[in-house]
């Protein structure tokens, strides 16, 4: 019933009776439709703003929809001038590989498995043959 009072036991419930009694006397009943009528407001209030933020992310992902769509109509339009200047096109694609970032080197390092520990090419290439009397 009480959330942030959830160890309320009928001794304190009637402590806080007897003390409502004192302070608003015969008032009580009013001050606790009072109460009651502030603690519906506060709840409709917390879910009208978890409502906002509910719509807040949908039209996130609403925006970025219509980007990404965007962006593919506007790769598509490129495709008829592509045909026209072939030359171009190869030109535009170059120059943007060119601007584009360079993966990480650790993402790279990652790919090409594991590292010898320090052995050397030649350690390598010998790993596979049986040891020559010297």
């Amino acid at each position: 019933m009480i959330a942030f009072l959830p160890s309320l036991g009928w001794q304190e419930m009637f402590l806080l009776l007897v003390i409502g009694l004192l302070l608003y006397g015969r008032n009580l009943p009013e001050a606790g439709r009072s109460l009651g009528r502030v603690a519906a407001q506060m709840k409709r209030g917390f879910q009208e703003f978890k409502d906002q933020l509910d719509r807040d992310g949908s039209l996130r992902e609403v925006k970025k929809t219509f980007q990404e769509t965007t962006s593919e109509l506007r790769r598509v339009a490129e495709v008829p001038r592509a045909l026209a200047n072939p030359a171009g096109a190869i030109r535009d694609l170059a120059n943007e590989a060119m601007s584009s970032p360079m993966p990480d080197a650790q993402e790279s390092e990652e790919d090409a498995g594991p590292s010898n520990n320090g052995a050397s090419d030649a350690d390598a290439s010998n790993a596979g043959k049986p040891p020559s009397a010297s």
